[in-house]
């Protein structure tokens, strides 16, 4: 039986790391993985770097970690959006409507897919993260091919396009309207 100053103890620390959590999301989205330090995230969450080991082992395991806290939920509505009616516009909908609620990870997800920045790409849940992402992608345009809406070509290198032009959009969503990118998204894989 856990005491009443156990169970304060518990929420402390529970809170203690979705701060840290918050905080990593938002230097790692605004500066990158690379250019932000963890006596960085220490000094605005207020900790010693030490103390930020308590809660994650390394940088990595903590960039990790931000990502798998709305890596699932991200994942499970790219899944919705695949319906025998769904699109890869409806899939791209999904994204672009959860970086919206999440601003942070979206930059930080748009980051780290891009070239140039030096961090894991396994990241998300069951290590999967952009591949599983990207296995998404390759399940739409194949089902688009079948209906005859997606024009020929291998889907695993077709959603490497797709993901492509995606994080394109997403990197400066108002560079060019949602629905002017959903109109030249669908034309450039239409049958």
């Amino acid at each position: 039986m856990t005491s009443p100053r156990q169970a304060r103890r518990a929420q402390r620390v529970a809170l203690s790391r979705e701060q840290i959590l918050d905080i990593a999301e938002e230097l790692f989205g605004g500066q990158g993985y690379r250019a932000t330090s963890l006596q960085q995230v220490a000094d605005r969450a207020e900790f010693s770097v030490g103390a930020l080991y308590q809660f994650f082992a390394s940088k990595e395991d903590l960039l990790r970690a931000v990502m798998y806290r709305r890596g699932g939920d991200l994942l499970a509505l790219m899944r919705a959006a695949i319906t025998p009616a769904g699109s890869l516009v409806a899939l791209v909908g999904a994204i672009s409507g959860y970086f919206a609620r999440y601003p942070a990870y979206g930059l930080l997800t748009v980051r780290l897919a891009s070239p140039g920045e030096d961090a894991p790409k396994d990241l998300g849940p069951g290590g999967d993260g952009f591949a599983g992402a990207l296995a998404l992608f390759a399940d739409v345009l194949r089902a688009g091919q079948r209906a005859g809406t997606v024009g020929p070509g291998d889907p695993a290198a077709l959603a490497e396009l797709a993901s492509s032009m995606i994080t394109a959009h997403l990197r400066d969503p108002t560079g060019l309207p949602a629905d002017d990118f959903a109109d030249i998204l669908t034309a450039a894989f239409a049958a």
